[in-house]
């Protein structure tokens, strides 16, 4: 009786252990699978986008639906798409251009897809390329223009960007070191807002303020300024208070865009600085324009 008990003990003793190794074989396998996993995961490449394919057909867009498919996977460009988009998206501009700071020929090309989400105005990007399809910039700008403000230097780049809520500002684009530089300092310290279309208290006349060139500081140099009104649509007591309406003689009056509470002439000048090549601003313009900051 003793030696049958002894030996069903030891049956169930070798049977434990023989499971206990089963399952630390297969715990040492999983993390083995795991780790191998891992490794994997670290070793593979991140997928290489297909290389823009279409700079030889210039000046030709043979055709656009391949040519938008191929730069939007070429360059990452993220759009809200739709039917409508689909249906009306294009390519605006396909065309050579020349840039202050360098005297190579760059592909200039905008992609226009019509409609979106507020987030994403203006529903366009501008890419340059050089001449081999390397991405220099994308922008998302509401208008651009190639602006001469150097006789006899080529273009500078000027971008108005511009939010769905009708609020944006300008940037001045120069070619640095086969990439692009923005040369006004309008943001860098003022955050300054050049366009204006928001109706919340204040738009500007017109919306853009209107670029000028001149030398305004007489060293023989142009400079840039951003001009126009600034129109207030509500009133505004001396302790900064926003109101839209008020009583004059005994009769209530509503302020608006059509009655506009007052209009100040706006003048925003930066002068070019020779030592940085950036266009720096005149004077503190949040001091000087602090009745309607």
């Amino acid at each position: 009786m003793k030696k049958i008990l002894l030996s069903a003990t030891s049956s169930i003793l070798i049977l434990n252990c023989t499971q206990k190794q089963e399952i630390k074989k297969e715990e040492t396998e999983i993390i083995q699978t795991r780790h191998i996993n891992r490794e994997e995961k670290q070793h593979v490449k991140p997928k290489t986008p297909p290389p823009f394919e279409y700079l030889s057909d210039y000046p030709a867009i043979k055709d656009s639906s391949k040519f938008i498919q191929n730069l939007r996977q070429a360059f990452d460009l993220h759009i809200h798409e739709s039917p409508s988009q689909q249906e009306s998206e294009k390519i605006t501009v396909f065309r050579k251009v020349k840039i202050n700071g360098s005297d190579q020929d760059y592909y200039f090309i905008e992609y226009d897809w019509k409609v979106g989400s507020t987030s994403q105005y203006p529903w366009k990007y501008q890419l340059l390329l050089t001449k081999n399809g390397k991405l220099i910039k994308t922008l998302a700008a509401d208008r651009y223009q190639f602006v001469s403000i150097f006789p006899k230097e080529n273009p500078f780049l000027l971008a108005t960007i511009v939010t769905g809520h009708g609020n944006g500002g300008h940037e001045l684009y120069k070619v640095t070191a086969d990439s692009l530089e923005n040369v006004y300092e309008g943001y860098y310290d003022y955050n300054l807002r050049t366009y204006d279309a928001h109706e919340d208290n204040k738009i500007y006349e017109p919306y853009e303020l209107q670029l000028k060139i001149k030398d305004y500081n007489n060293d023989g140099i142009n400079d840039i300024a951003f001009k126009g009104k600034c129109v207030l649509t509500m009133g505004r007591t001396p302790d900064g208070t926003w109101y839209d309406y008020t009583t004059i003689n005994g009769k209530q009056v509503n302020y608006s865009i059509d009655n506009p509470y007052k209009k100040i002439p706006v003048e925003y000048i930066f002068l070019y600085d020779k030592k940085s090549g950036h266009f720096k601003a005149k004077e503190d313009y949040k001091e000087k324009y602090k009745e309607f900051e």
